[in-house]
């Protein structure tokens, strides 16, 4: 072999690779050791411009510098390397410390951040900036090799609280208990943290266990006991997964020290027995007697229980335990309205008790109480009530005000029970009190639930006076139906259809897209509101020809909104809503057009415009149902026939009350028989 100089290269080139190998190997694993004296066995270190001060940095940042000078032969260098090698193999990745292997950029920068971080409030802060970006894994690495030396709890919470956000409670649980594994011992906002999270976890059975199990923990501990946070927080994880029971038994823990009970307590449990009563309708299937009977037992057992705890609540209030606000009121109101007539009429003296809202009907509760002894001893007496007032001092912190301030909800609540209980003439009142006297500013719900009140009461001057003022942001096509159906409940008064032209015309300036439905309200109306023209008509054919020509005013009326429509939705999908409620509004306006030219009640130049208006409706019509025929070869007419039959129903459906509507379902299903 020896006497071939190539197989002489060959066979030391080979021998020198596997020992640089090895040396580098050691040398990886013992940072301590160097030879000096070859320099073949170094690794040489990259060049980089001293320009850059980051890059020089992090150029051999998995190669460990340190000289040791120490000789080490190759056979101790093959008998170490295995052992060394081996025990790496039982150390986790997070555990290797930097020398034995090549750091992942995500620990490179980990370990970059706390070189320069020493403070707790400052690892917490790099912490949150990391898990803002999603650096989920640098966050964590960070906090764990923090926690060697330093108490970075919040940093933790940060982490368990990240985890929660995403919906993982399994790995934000096994955080929780790393983090007492490392000697950081959680505080009062981790518990609270943990306690949100699982309230708002799409796993409600699994949060309730887990964080009821946390919570009987922290009541046998001696360091940290749950305080009035933590109680509120595990009543909403039991209130979403709607456990009673398990809410009631929470509750019960509550006393007179660390675990008060405040507001937001109350609130909780209000809404958790509103919305465990409250499930609606099954969509399909037979309903009972039995099923109904069933759910009005629920409904006012769980008003009853809310009234036994409000009567508890007010007594805190007046002792001042307590503080009520419009939250909390209105908690209470949503279940009285689950009741009958007497409960909802309720809300009245519930808003007067608390947010001294007189009824309309009655002195307010505010007002201080007069003598009639005398005009001295009359103003003495309030002289000596304004001297008391300006004398009280208030706590830091505390309200200005004793009783719960008027709001948007409580304006939707006392409109949503005067609709209930049909005493619609209190709908301005109330809407008077609150704009006006407390200067509470509507929103779309609060305007919807006016007009609701208005339909109910039938009142279509009323319904166009306040659709002027309503402002343009917050219309949205259901304000427009409700006032527009509100005129056709109103069709004994000779003004209803002139309300509706109006406003047809409020829509059409305040939308720039006319709704479909609406328009077709529109011309329902024109047909309803006939008992006034046939009254003040001499005999029936006069009546009969006022109508017609009510008929063409209303067709008239609604041509230039079915022309603006029609450019918006023509070219769409026939099988799209809007287009098959364009269509029906043609069909409907064609046949308002019938009904006129066989009656003759309207002069020849007119009739010659509605026919040529007709023939545009017509090939709409037309080629809509060839499209329809076109996708589907067993597509027949009748059967839109008997859809917009159906929506018309339900569109009258909505008038009637809650209770009138749930027993027509019941004996549309076929299982309840009228009295």
């Amino acid at each position: 072999m020896f006497t071939c100089r190539s197989c002489t290269r060959k066979t030391f080139t080979t021998l020198a690779n596997h020992t640089l190998r090895l040396e580098n190997t050691y040398a990886t694993l013992h940072p301590g050791y160097s030879n000096h004296g070859s320099t073949q066995f170094r690794r040489p270190k990259p060049y980089v411009p001293a320009s850059h001060p980051r890059k020089a940095a992090g150029a051999n940042i998995a190669w460990d510098d340190e000289v040791d000078t120490g000789r080490v032969t190759l056979d101790d260098l093959i008998g170490a390397g295995d052992d060394d090698i081996k025990d790496t193999d039982n150390t986790s990745d997070t555990e290797i410390p930097q020398s034995t292997r090549r750091l992942t950029p995500t620990e490179w920068a980990a370990r970059k951040h706390l070189q320069y971080l020493k403070d707790p409030l400052d690892i917490a802060n790099q912490v949150k900036r990391s898990l803002a970006s999603g650096k989920f894994e640098e966050a964590a690495i960070m906090t764990r090799r923090a926690s060697r030396d330093t108490k970075v709890v919040v940093s933790w919470n940060y982490l368990i609280d990240y985890q929660l956000k995403n919906d993982r409670i399994h790995a934000a649980l096994k955080l929780f208990n790393e983090m007492k594994k490392r000697a950081q011992l959680p505080n009062a906002q981790t518990y609270t943290t943990i306690f949100r999270g699982c309230a708002k976890s799409s796993h409600p059975k699994l949060a309730v266990s887990e964080a009821f199990r946390i919570y009987n923990v922290m009541l046998k501990s001696e360091r940290i006991k749950p305080n009035t946070i933590h109680m509120n927080a595990l009543l909403q994880v039991c209130a979403r997964c709607e456990d009673l029971e398990s809410l009631f038994s929470v509750a019960q823990t509550a006393n007179d020290g660390l675990r008060a009970p405040n507001g937001l307590t109350y609130t909780t449990i209000f809404n958790a027995l509103r919305v465990s009563v409250s499930e609606p309708l099954p969509k399909s299937g037979i309903i009972t007697q039995q099923q109904i009977e069933e759910d009005e037992r629920k409904k006012k057992q769980a008003i009853q229980r809310a009234r036994a705890i409000w009567e508890e609540v007010i007594a805190k209030w007046r002792s001042g335990s307590i503080i009520i606000d419009e939250e909390l009121v209105c908690a209470m109101g949503r279940i009285l309205l689950l009741g009958g007539y007497h409960d909802a009429d309720s809300i009245e003296a519930l808003l007067e008790q608390t947010m001294m809202i007189p009824r309309e009907d009655r002195v307010p509760i505010s007002k201080p109480p007069t003598t009639t002894e005398g005009p001295n001893d009359t103003e003495t007496d309030s002289n000596q009530f304004a001297a008391l007032k300006k004398e009280k001092i208030m706590a830091p912190g505390a309200p200005s005000t004793s009783h719960a301030l008027p709001g948007n909800n409580s304006l939707s609540l006392i409109l949503s029970a005067i609709e209930k209980t049909g005493k619609t003439t209190k709908a301005q009142y109330y809407w008077e009190i609150f704009t006006k006297q407390h200067s509470v500013i509507p929103d779309g719900n609060n305007w919807h639930q006016l007009f609701v009140a208005l339909r109910r009461g039938k009142n279509s001057g009323k319904t166009v006076s306040y659709m002027r003022d309503i402002p343009v942001e917050l219309t949205a096509p259901k304000t427009f139906r409700t006032a527009m159906s509100t005129c056709l409940r109103d069709n004994l008064n000779h003004a209803s259809f002139s309300n509706a032209t109006e406003v047809l015309q409020i829509m059409l300036a305040k939308s720039t897209v006319p709704d479909m439905r609406t328009l077709q309200l529109y011309l329902r109306v024109a047909y309803a509101n006939k008992r006034s023209l046939f009254n003040r008509a001499k005999d029936s054919g006069t009546g009969i020809k006022a109508w017609g020509r009510q008929i063409a005013t209303a067709l008239n009326n609604l041509w230039k909104p079915y022309m603006m429509a029609s450019k918006v939705y023509s070219n769409d999908e026939p099988r799209s809503i809007t287009k098959r409620e364009l269509v029906t509004l043609a069909r409907k306006m064609i046949a308002a057009t019938d009904r006129i030219l066989s009656l003759n009640s309207v002069p020849p130049e007119s009739e010659e415009q509605l026919k040529r208006q007709r023939n545009s409706l017509n090939r709409l019509v037309v080629r809509h149902f060839e499209q329809m025929a076109e996708i589907n070869p067993d597509f027949k007419k009748e059967e839109i026939d008997l859809e917009d039959e159906e929506l018309e129903d339900e569109e009258d459906f909505r008038y009637f009350s809650e209770r009138f509507r749930f027993k027509r379902i019941a004996r549309k299903r076929g299982a309840v028989k009228d009295n």
